[in-house]
């Protein structure tokens, strides 16, 4: 995986050119994970995407909660808080959503009970998008990417 921790500059580091890429820089708290959702509605619209952005923006919130609860520490005492990526590229019919976290863990999905009040997570991405997955795990950590056609006829 390549280091993208501070620059922010995944295009370039992924071949992508600007027109069909996107990135944001995200917190664990409530407000940093509005505005990545936010962000991504934003930028899906921008791109003439807007019949796929209430299901990119499910997929968004679910990854992003991820890696808000899994891999980012709380804010630390002199007011610095963990950060991860949320990228958006587009192609053709399709956007990918990618959110790069620092947790060397990869993603498991998880089978609930009936009653429980989380752990839906992957299984709503699943569902939602046409394929998911994760970059091999390293000590930098990982990125979480779903896809997410734009038409339902692809």
């Amino acid at each position: 995986m390549p280091d993208i921790s501070d620059d922010g500059d995944w295009g370039l580091l992924l071949g992508i050119s600007a027109a069909e890429f996107s990135v944001h820089r995200f917190s664990a708290d409530s407000a940093g994970l509005h505005r990545a959702r936010l962000f991504a509605r934003n930028v899906l619209e921008e791109w003439g995407l807007s019949c796929c952005a209430e299901n990119a923006v499910i997929v968004v919130g679910e990854l992003i909660a991820n890696a808000a609860r899994h891999a980012l520490e709380p804010e630390s005492r002199d007011g610095d808080a963990a950060t991860a990526w949320l990228g958006l590229v587009r192609r053709q019919q399709a956007v990918i959503c990618a959110v790069a976290d620092p947790s060397p863990c990869a993603p498991e999905p998880q089978w609930p009970g009936d009653l429980s009040e989380s752990g839906r997570g992957l299984r709503i991405v699943e569902a939602v998008s046409s394929s998911w997955g994760c970059t091999p795990p390293q000590r930098s950590g990982k990125m979480v990417w779903a896809r997410v056609l734009a038409a339902p006829d692809l």
